[in-house]
C-alpha cells in the first residue's frame, strides 16, 4: 500500500483531496479544475510566521459543494417533471463565522441561497449579511417577543423572513407583536415526526424530539389562526429528523410522512408554498459509504432524487401545485472545506527490531531469563515466548513492589520486555497465519506522537463524540510508514488525544506515520469545517487557531483571500477575568518588593517586564 491509499484519500477525499509524485496531499478546491501542493502552502504559512496549528479554509469547496448539491436536485427535477424548485438555507449554527457564512453567501447567490437561524444572536448576525435578492430567511429555536419583533422587523428592511412555529406559545406571541408592529407575518410550522433518523444524533426526531408540533397542536394553531383571520400567513412546513443521517431508509420514511402532511395541509391552505426537509445529509467522513455513524450508505443526487419524488408524488395524487423545496444541509456544505495542520513536536518510541540488548546493570534472575528469552528468539517459539514474556511483564511490577527488584534492575527489564515484544511482533507477520495475539501486541507497541493543538478547541466531536475524522500526514507519503501511533495533543487532560482512525471496514485503534525526527512533521486532520470551530471550548487556556482562506488562481497559484490571526494569551486570559492591566500592574508589585529584598537586579526586573509582556501577545500554541 502506498502514498494516500494506506489514509483511503480517495474514499473520503470525494475528488477534493489526493496525493501527487512527490508525496505530498493536493487539493483540488473545485475538483476538475487547478490543484494546489497543500504541503508547499503550509511551508510558504510559516516561512511568513504563521504558526501551526493552523486552520485552512479552501473558499472553492464550498462553492463547489453548493453548486453539486444545487445541481443534483435541478437534475432531479427535470427526471420527475417536477413542476417547482429548489433552494438551499444555510443554518448559521453549523459555522457561523463571519467570514465563512459569507463565502456561502457569495458561491450561492445564483441558486438564491437563504440562512436558518436558531436563536436571537444569530438573528442578528443574519441580518447584518448581505442576501440573495430571492433567498429566504428562516427563524427556527425558541422565540421571545424579542426575537419576533426582531424577525418581523426584518420584513420592512426587505427580508423575506419565515417565522417557524416549534411550540405553541409561539403563535401567541407573534400574534400579539405583529399587531402593535403593523406586520403581516409569513409562518411556517415545524411538524414532530412519528419516524426517527439513524447514527448518532436519532433522537432530534421522533416523537420524543425537543422540537416541533404534534399533528393535534398543529390543528389548534391553524384553528387559532383561523379565529385571526390569518392563515393567509401560513407558508411553510418544516421537518427534521436529526444531523448525519447514515441510511436513505430512515429518510424515506419521514419523506413520506412530511409529504402527505404537507399534501393534506396545502389541500386546505393554498398559501402553503414551501416544503422544508430540514438537515441530516450525512457526510461519509470515514470513506465506507456504510450506515456507520461516521458514514453515509447513499449518495447527494440519491437524496435529492427521494426529496423530489416523495413530494412531487404527494402533490400529483392530491391535485395541488408543487412547493419549493427547501434543503438546510449545513454538514454536507461545510465539512470538507476546512483542513486542521499540527505539526508534531514529540514521540514516544518503541524499541527497533535491530536494536541490540546493552550489558544489564547487575545480576538478577528475572534479567537473565529474560535476556535468554531474547538470545533464543526465533520464528519457531516467537509464540512461546510472547506468553513467556507477558507473565514475565507481570513479574517485574510485583516484585519492584516487593523491594525484590531494584529501580535500574526494573528499567532494564522493562526495556527488554519492549524490545522481546517488538521483535515477536516483527515474526509474527512472518507465520503463515498471524497469530490473534497480533492485537495485544499493536496495543502494546502503539507509540505516541505529540502534536501541537488542542482536541477541545480545534476537535471536539473527536473528544465528546467519538467521531471519526480522517487524519494523515501532509508529506512524505512517498515513504514507507513503519510507525504504529496514536495522537495527543497539548492539554493536560487523558481525554486530549485521538486513538481511533479511519480503516479498511471497521475503525483502527492506531495510524501509521512515519519516522519523527528528520525535520517538521505535519499531519492533516480533514473534513473540520462543519461545527468543530464554534463548539470548541477553552480547555488549558488553549484558545482559537491561527486561520487561513486559500483559493488557486487562475494560474494554479496559491491566493490567500485572508488571515485570521489565532488567540493571544491575552485575549484568552481576558476571557476568563484576568486582564492584562491588572496582571501587569500585579507583576510590577512583585518586582518591586523582590527589588527592596535583593532577589533581582534592575536590569533582570527590566527583562522580567519585557518576558511577561511579549508572552501576553502571544500565540497560546507552542511555537516549535
Amino acid at each position: 500500500m502506498q502514498d494516500g491509499e494506506l489514509y483511503w484519500i480517495k474514499r473520503w477525499g470525494e475528488g477534493y483531496f489526493d496525493v501527487n509524485a512527490d508525496g505530498n496531499v493536493i487539493v483540488r478546491p473545485r475538483r476538475n479544475s487547478h490543484q494546489g501542493d497543500l504541503y508547499a502552502l503550509v511551508k510558504s504559512l510559516v516561512e511568513k510566521g504563521i504558526e501551526p496549528p493552523i486552520l485552512i479554509r479552501f473558499n472553492g469547496i464550498i462553492e463547489d459543494r453548493i453548486k453539486g448539491l444545487s445541481h443534483a436536485f435541478s437534475s432531479a427535477i427535470q427526471e420527475f417533471d417536477y413542476r417547482g424548485s429548489h433552494r438551499i438555507a444555510f443554518p448559521i449554527k453549523v459555522n457561523p463565522q463571519k467570514h465563512v457564512v459569507e463565502i456561502v453567501q457569495e458561491a450561492g447567490r445564483e441558486f438564491h441561497i437563504g440562512l436558518e437561524v436558531g436563536s436571537k444572536p444569530e438573528l442578528i448576525a443574519a441580518l447584518m449579511l448581505d442576501h440573495a435578492p430571492q433567498g429566504v430567511l428562516l427563524c427556527n429555536g425558541y422565540k421571545d417577543a424579542e426575537y419576533i419583533s426582531l424577525a418581523l422587523t426584518s420584513i420592512k428592511l426587505g427580508r423575506r423572513t419565515l417565522i417557524i412555529i416549534e411550540q405553541t406559545y409561539e403563535l401567541n406571541l407573534l400574534l400579539k407583536v405583529a399587531e402593535e408592529l403593523g406586520v403581516e407575518a409569513e409562518i411556517g410550522f415545524r411538524m414532530k415526526l412519528s419516524h426517527k433518523g439513524t447514527g448518532r444524533w436519532n433522537s432530534s426526531g421522533g416523537e420524543q424530539s425537543k422540537f416541533g408540533l404534534f399533528t393535534h397542536e398543529i390543528v389548534a394553531c391553524l384553528e387559532q389562526l383561523e379565529a385571526a383571520g390569518k392563515t393567509h400567513w401560513v407558508k411553510l412546513l418544516h421537518f427534521h429528523i436529526g444531523s448525519q443521517i447514515t441510511t436513505i431508509e430512515s429518510i424515506k420514511k419521514a419523506l413520506k410522512e412530511g409529504a402527505r402532511m404537507y399534501s393534506e395541509l396545502a389541500a386546505q391552505y393554498p398559501s402553503l408554498c414551501f416544503f422544508d426537509v430540514g438537515g441530516g445529509l450525512a457526510v461519509d467522513y470515514d470513506g465506507s459509504k456504510s450506515t456507520a455513524d461516521s458514514s453515509m450508505n447513499y449518495t447527494v443526487q440519491e437524496y435529492a432524487r427521494d426529496v423530489i419524488s416523495a413530494i412531487g408524488e404527494a402533490c400529483l395524487e392530491a391535485g395541488i401545485d408543487d412547493p419549493i423545496v427547501i434543503t438546510e444541509s449545513g454538514r454536507s456544505i461545510a465539512s470538507h472545506h476546512a483542513v486542521l495542520i499540527t505539526e508534531v513536536i514529540d514521540v514516544t518510541t518503541t524499541p527497533k527490531v535491530t536494536e541490540q540488548l546493552p550489558p544489564p546493570p547487575t545480576e538478577n534472575e528475572i534479567v537473565a531469563t529474560l535476556i535468554t528469552l531474547h538470545d533464543e528468539l526465533a520464528l519457531s517459539n516467537c509464540r512461546e515466548t510472547f506468553h513467556d514474556v507477558m507473565e514475565f511483564k507481570e513479574r517485574i511490577l510485583e516484585e519492584f513492589v516487593h523491594g525484590k527488584l531494584k529501580l535500574a534492575e526494573r528499567a532494564y527489564a522493562e526495556r527488554v520486555v519492549q524490545l522481546l515484544l517488538s521483535k515477536i511482533r516483527h515474526l509474527y507477520h512472518q507465520l503463515p497465519d498471524v497469530p490473534e495475539e497480533i492485537e495485544i501486541l499493536d496495543k502494546l507497541l502503539l507509540e505516541t506522537y505529540f502534536c501541537n493543538f488542542s482536541v477541545f478547541q480545534s476537535l471536539p466531536d473527536s473528544w465528546a463524540i467519538g467521531q471519526l475524522f480522517p487524519i494523515m500526514p501532509i508529506h512524505r507519503l512517498h515513504e514507507k510508514a513503519t510507525h504504529q501511533a496514536v495522537l495527543a495533543d497539548l492539554s493536560c487532560d487523558s481525554d486530549g488525544k485521538i486513538d481511533c482512525f479511519i480503516g479498511r471496514r471497521n475503525p483502527s485503534s492506531y495510524l501509521r506515520l512515519h519516522e519523527y525526527g528528520t525535520g517538521p512533521y505535519y499531519v492533516g486532520i480533514f473534513l473540520v469545517g462543519a461545527y468543530q470551530e464554534i463548539l470548541g471550548g477553552l480547555h488549558n487556556l488553549f484558545g482559537d487557531t491561527n486561520v487561513v482562506h486559500a483559493d488557486l488562481d487562475e494560474e494554479g497559484e496559491w491566493d490567500l483571500s485572508g488571515l485570521v490571526e489565532g488567540n493571544t494569551i491575552e485575549e484568552v486570559l481576558s476571557y476568563v477575568e484576568y486582564h492584562s492591566e491588572k496582571l501587569l500592574s500585579h507583576l510590577h508589585l512583585q518586582i518591586e518588593k523582590s527589588l527592596k529584598l535583593g532577589r533581582i537586579t534592575p536590569a533582570e526586573s527590566a527583562q522580567v517586564k519585557k518576558r511577561f509582556k511579549h508572552a501576553l501577545e502571544s500565540y497560546t500554541y507552542l511555537v516549535v
